[in-house]
């Protein structure tokens, strides 16, 4: 019989009860932000909001994709709670205590006396022993009433997973097919050795320290990027709460002992200004209030996903582990990347009362700035600044403020705003409400920045300190070597949909993968691979060594043509919407273009430094109106050309700025026309092994810079829909994802 310790508080009908229809869980299932309801509650809501297979979760109001519509059963196929169904069958057992719970099994009238995990039925006493002496049962894990009185440890009971193919036990855990199996299983469907399919299933006591280690390492995380600065700034929101009532006590008192000094008439002065004074604090009030509840939402959300996270871990159950690490890891990572914003009140500006001389009697209000940075404050990456403020200056003038930035070696940058709030007045030109202004702001180097805010020929109306990091890779795989994953001086990288091509340069093979950098399969190509282009098709494009070689999607070889009539030393390669294919020579300073089947097309050369001349044309791309792209890495630039090679323009040149280039090689157009440079550098060069971005005319926008996890040798790069850019290394033979917009 299996121990058990169990708390009397966790038999409460409230940790029991579902929180929709107020009753004991029925067939509880789990939700993706980890909340538990019961399966009819959540197909009733599920049906209310969306027919088909989207809904949000009753208390978070979470999105919630099913597998399958909920007419089809989607909800059924959501995972269910173990531990509440653990404490269900707790429940009904004691309840065999006061009332007469019968056996599930036999069918007989006679009262349980145990439950068992495998079975999920009550037993009694008879059908507990013909557990102990049938081979096929003997294993179950049994509790009894005693077991639940007397015992001091914590149970390891569970219900089971069974196979529904083979009716076993789920005692093995294919990592590959992220899926608990049975015995049976490993031999017939996830079998280790089957050919052209990659499985790996293992007992679960040895995958489990994995997954263990992986949530616990996710929840540190969380918690120190959610829970740590949520206490801070809401020390600060209480802190500029009780600034805000001083400062209206304070500002009230000097009010009352201007106007006192002025004449009757000016009574009525005195109250619209005190009156202001009232609305200018609620407004600030409101918007403290606001953000505090919002992180206070947050918080409670972030415990729960801990907590549940916490309770998995405690329980120790290998097979509840397993069944729940994915969704936990993702709710984990959901929570860690909230956008927590930047509020801070260590430096906040007072509302002030200015008083004024005669002839004008009456005094001025202004509200002095509040600044607020929300987005990621990596070097490279925009973000957003929002200023709070009177958009009445002391001069009495209706104007924006502007946000002056100070970067850590004192370079100064303005930024100008734009009002989100219209203006509101009433009486005398004065407003009657605070306005809200925002602006965008790409930092170009890393440290701590100050943000201060301008308006009317002031500075420091209000300000900000806000630390701003590098702009490390998001992912890194790959290391040097033959086996999947790993690579030989890969050169070049492609992305179409939702995979990932490297040509793996000295092992002969292109390597596809996901976007998280999960190897799916790989084909050889022969001969050593260099640049590699996808089609919209799925037909893979590469260069390999003297000619151009085409495969299907799975690497299936379809067609090759040579190359050596043409060029010298072919490197890069891009394919247009078509099929015509671009091939860069910088032995023959040329770039050509080639119908689908390898007939030439035409042909543009000219070594020098005149326009639409190359010296060593280097890597190629096409946008989405297949214009060419060609890095010369010779003359440190770009040149642009229409789908036909007919020159539009060049942008870059040498030198140690941000937006000069040096030696660049790996050329990208995302869909709106932006394009990602690869900048091998050189010595003494500020800027090398750099990453740039520029907008389709040329313009610079941003250098991704990279403090931790340096680029070695950057070649190839590839970007993605949602920002992202990959980095062929072969210097470190692997590849690296940053984001870049």
């Amino acid at each position: 019989m299996a121990e058990v310790r169990f708390p009397e508080d966790e038999f409460d009908e409230d940790s029991l009860t579902c929180p929709v229809c107020q009753e004991l869980y029925k067939d509880p299932k789990l939700l993706p932000c980890l909340h538990t309801f019961c399966r009819k509650c959540l197909e009733t809501w599920a049906a209310k909001q969306s027919a088909g297979r989207k809904f949000t979760c009753p208390l978070c109001r979470s999105p919630v994709e099913l597998p399958c519509p909920v007419w089809s059963g989607g909800v059924d196929k959501l995972y269910s709670n173990f531990y509440i169904n653990k404490l269900l069958d707790f429940r009904r057992l004691r309840q065999s205590k006061t009332s007469r719970v019968l056996c599930e099994m036999c069918k007989s009238g006679i009262q349980a006396a145990a439950v068992c995990g495998d079975c999920s039925f009550l037993l009694c006493n008879n059908c507990v022993k013909i557990h102990g002496h049938t081979p096929a049962l003997k294993d179950h894990v049994i509790i009894t009433l005693y077991d639940i009185d007397n015992a001091t440890k914590r149970s390891k009971y569970t219900r089971q997973v069974y196979c529904k193919k083979h009716s076993q036990r789920t005692t093995f855990y294919c990592e590959p097919c992220e899926t608990l199996v049975c015995r049976d299983c490993t031999v017939d469907d996830h079998c280790r050795d089957r050919d052209g399919e990659n499985h790996d299933p293992r007992e679960l006591n040895k995958v489990t320290p994995k997954c263990k280690d992986c949530i616990e390492d996710l929840m540190k995380k969380t918690e120190d990027a959610v829970i740590t600065k949520i206490n801070q700034q809401e020390e600060n929101l209480d802190k500029g709460l009780k600034t805000l009532d001083k400062n209206y006590a304070e500002e009230k008192k000097k009010i009352k002992q201007h106007y006192a000094k002025l004449m009757s008439t000016l009574k009525l002065e005195e109250e619209q200004m005190i009156q202001k004074l009232k609305k200018v604090k609620k407004d600030r009030k409101n918007e403290l209030i606001h953000r505090k509840e919002e992180m206070a939402r947050d918080l409670k959300e972030t415990r729960e996903g801990l907590l549940f996270c916490q309770n998995v871990l405690v329980r120790n159950s290998d097979t509840e582990l397993l069944f729940y690490w994915q969704q936990m890891e993702k709710r984990l990572q959901e929570l860690a990347s909230q956008d927590t914003g930047n509020a801070t009140f260590g430096d906040f500006k007072a509302v002030s009362f200015h008083p004024c001389s005669l002839p004008r009697i009456w005094g001025s209000l202004s509200v002095f700035p509040w600044i607020d940075v929300k987005g990621p404050t990596v070097v490279g990456l925009p973000c957003s600044v929002t200023v709070t403020a009177d958009n009445l200056d002391p001069t009495g003038e209706d104007v924006g403020p502007q946000v002056e930035v100070i970067s850590p070696k004192g370079k100064t940058t303005l930024i100008e705003t734009t009002a989100t709030s219209p203006s509101v007045t009433s009486g005398k030109g004065q407003t009657s409400r605070v306005r809200s202004f925002s602006a965008k702001w790409r930092p170009q180097e890393s440290g701590k920045h100050s943000l201060g805010v301008c308006m009317g020929g002031l500075k420091d109306l209000g300000s900000l300190t806000v630390d701003v990091g590098s702009n490390n890779p998001v992912l890194r795989f790959g290391r040097k070597g033959s086996q999947q994953g790993q690579f030989n001086r890969p050169t070049d990288i492609a992305v179409r949909g939702d995979r990932l091509y490297v040509p793996d340069t000295f092992n002969h093979r292109v390597q596809v993968f996901d976007l998280n950098g999960k190897f799916r399969y790989s084909f050889s190509t022969i001969t050593s691979s260099g640049s590699i282009a996808v089609q919209i098709d799925g037909t893979i494009v590469v260069r390999s060594a003297m000619e151009v070689a085409k495969f299907s999607p799975s690497g299936k070889t379809l067609q090759k043509f040579p190359l050596d009539e043409y060029c010298i030393k072919p490197y890069g390669l891009a394919v247009q919407r078509d099929g015509r294919v671009v091939v860069t020579d910088p032995d023959k300073h040329s770039i050509f273009l080639f119908e689908e089947d390898g007939t030439l097309v035409k042909q543009v050369k000219g070594q020098g430094r005149g326009e639409g001349q190359f010296k060593e044309p280097c890597f190629v791309c096409v946008d989405n109106e297949d214009n060419i792209t060609v890095s010369d890495r010779d003359r440190d630039c770009v040149l642009v050309f229409d789908k036909n090679i007919r020159f539009k323009n060049k942008f870059g040149e040498y030198g140690n700025q941000p937006q000069n280039m040096v030696y660049p090689l790996g050329v990208s157009a995302d869909s709106r026309g932006n394009i990602v440079l690869a900048n091998r550098g050189g010595q003494n060069i500020k800027h090398s092994e750099k990453l740039q971005v520029f907008r389709p005319n040329g313009t610079w926008v941003s250098t991704i810079s990279s403090d931790g996890d340096k680029l070695n040798l950057p070649h190839g790069v590839a970007v993605t829909e949602d920002g992202h850019v990959f980095v062929a290394d072969p210097g470190d033979h692997c590849i690296r994802k940053y984001r870049y917009m």
